[in-house]
């Protein structure tokens, strides 16, 4: 038999109209074939559970990248009353974390979330999102803990009292963070957020003393959050003599404006953030600064980016030097004795232990010493069935305590002490004040709450507020960098922020951080893997062979699944970016 001539179209106008069978194919399930089938599944991105403040960061950096910062501004403060703060001091673990970071360099989220909220709508205020209740609840310290459970609590629709033994509300974001770090203007307008609800704020009343703490017993709930304002003590005889000076009151000091002399040569003992603060601040007064500090660099509790700047700046840092003595002349400090150390074995915090080497001593001259070896709270007012332990009050999860309606958070009750910790203490606190005062136990909720395994509670998720994903990614998976599709991504550069010349800096307390231009910020966000987080990037819908993707707005992903005709191949989800799909059996 004659083999068939093929038919050949020299131009497309010689093809048929149109295709030669007319049939359909919608009759073949090939659903049928499948013992495997895809599934959507947003996932946790790694930086929402790296976040101590529990932050939505993929979802704020998404509005960005969409040109709606006002939009991530929303997003922020339903979970945290201080973006603008944030973006300033926050020392960002959520980066530390972020897959980027093994692609090319982790995405800039705390300069995004300063973006964010320096775009806040003028006039636009967050809003209650509950009608008020009958029920009041005190704050006792208003650091960014206790202002945090406040605002939440007053959204919640609580009457929210906050007492304050200092003049100004905001606790050592305003007196214990310098102004080249954190202004008090961009302080104070987050405050006003917290006031514009309602919140009363009480300062100059130490309770304890100017109130009681039975006066206490007329509201539904307390918030402690006293935090650390009493310095330690080196315990050496001299440690009171003229000249020496406590981190803690130094930067005090500074921030009211009361500049003390410091002299030509300024000896800071410690390597915390509150004695890389006091340098940097000495520094400013036109002295000459000198940091000693026990252990390495690498043991140092000080973020790493304020040990940087300090260095840059001119701050002379020495380690393993273990303190030995103050140096005094006519009760004046003129010194400090020093001994050299090793590193030992670990201490139960993971840190090693500072091991001197006899006969090592040496001296440093100085006109002024301040001590920043760390912070402790004032307990000996609380009530004496007060459960405390090292110096903290005991709490659970949520901050309660073993006394009934009585919670605690912050650094007066956590091991961590920092901004964005203290946040989340805050929140956790709110939500549980909240369900206690409507007679649900807050461990009702705790699954939907949590964000991922690190117990960083979301606020919108308690009330119910948060976008839909929010709510869909209840598997607690968080996306790891080898399930993401990185043939959809390319390398970029992250985009740096401005920064004040070290001349500049020298001038005065000007703040040294810029933020990110427009252009610099939508690009910046545009680099986010979204990961585990569907963007609607249409590769299932485009790659699917059976065409069992469709379109559908009615539902939470925006696309459906028609399993009549998915064979279970899986190449949506091989396809997907992000890892939002899942393959699961039948």
């Amino acid at each position: 038999m004659p083999e068939e001539e093929p038919i050949v179209y020299d131009t497309q106008s010689q093809l048929p109209e149109k295709v030669v069978s007319e049939g359909s194919m919608l009759w073949n399930k090939t659903g049928s074939w499948r013992y495997i089938k895809p599934r959507y599944m947003n996932k946790v991105p790694p930086c929402n559970q790296g976040c101590p403040a529990g932050n939505d960061i993929e979802n704020f950096i998404q509005q960005i990248g969409l040109g709606d910062p006002a939009a991530a501004w929303r997003i922020l403060k339903e979970e945290n009353p201080f973006p603008k703060v944030c973006g300033r001091v926050c020392y960002h673990p959520c980066e530390s974390v972020c897959n980027r970071d093994e692609f090319d360099r982790a995405i800039a989220i705390h300069a995004l979330e300063r973006f964010a909220a320096e775009h806040a709508p003028p006039d636009e205020r967050p809003a209650k999102l509950r009608p008020d209740s009958s029920k009041r609840v005190a704050i006792v310290g208003s650091g960014p803990a206790g202002l945090t459970a406040a605002y939440h609590l007053a959204r919640m629709g609580h009457s929210v009292t906050v007492f304050e033994a200092k003049e100004k509300p905001g606790g050592l974001m305003r007196y214990g963070i310098p102004g080249y770090r954190l202004p008090q203007d961009v302080l104070e307008a987050e405050i006003d957020d917290i006031r514009s609800l309602g919140v009363k704020m009480k300062c100059k009343q130490v309770v304890g003393r100017d109130v009681a703490w039975d006066e206490m017993k007329a509201f539904s709930a307390v918030f402690l959050s006293i935090g650390v304002h009493k310095n330690r003590l080196l315990g050496f005889a001299s440690e009171g003599a003229r000249g020496v000076r406590s981190g803690l009151e130094f930067l005090d000091s500074v921030a009211r404006g009361d500049v003390p002399a410091l002299g030509e040569k300024t000896v800071i003992v410690g390597g915390g953030n509150a004695a890389i603060d006091a340098a940097r601040c000495a520094l400013r007064l036109g002295s000459e600064v000198s940091i000693y500090y026990h252990r390495s660099r690498k043991e140092m509790p000080a973020f790493e980016e304020e040990v940087y700047e300090a260095e840059r700046e001119g701050v002379a840092i020495h380690f393993l030097a273990q303190p030995v003595d103050i140096i005094t002349e006519d009760n004046r400090a003129v010194g400090f004795q020093f001994r050299k150390a090793l590193l030992g074995e670990q201490d139960p915090s993971g840190r090693r232990t500072p091991v001197p080497i006899p006969g090592t001593e040496f001296d440093v001259s100085a006109d002024t010493i301040i001590t920043a070896i760390g912070e402790t709270s004032d307990l000996a007012w609380l009530p004496p069935d007060l459960q405390t332990e090292q110096g903290r009050i005991v709490i659970d999860q949520f901050g309660l305590t073993n006394h009934p309606g009585v919670f605690a958070g912050g650094d007066t009750a956590l091991t961590t002490h920092n901004v964005a910790y203290a946040i989340g203490s805050g929140k956790a606190a709110a939500c549980a004040i909240d369900s206690s005062l409507n007679d649900k136990p807050i461990e009702n909720f705790q699954d939907r709450i949590i964000v991922g395994g690190k117990g960083a509670v979301s606020v919108s998720r308690y009330l119910e507020t948060g976008k839909a994903h929010a709510a869909n990614d209840s598997s607690g998976q968080v996306v790891a960098f080898s399930e993401l599709n990185l043939n959809y991504f390319e390398p970029q550069a992250r985009r740096k922020t401005q920064k004040l010349s070290i001349a500049e800096r020298m001038t005065g307390f000007e703040e040294v951080n810029g933020g990110l231009s427009d252009q610099h910020a939508r690009l910046e966000a545009d680099r986010c893997f979204h990961c585990g987080v569907c963007t609607l990037c249409d590769n299932c819908y485009v790659f699917c062979p059976d065409v069992a993707v469709t379109k559908n707005s009615q539902m939470p992903e925006g696309y459906e699944i028609v399993y009549d005709y998915c064979k279970g191949c899986g190449i949506c989800v091989y396809e997907c970016p992000r890892s939002a799909m899942i393959m699961e059996d039948e």
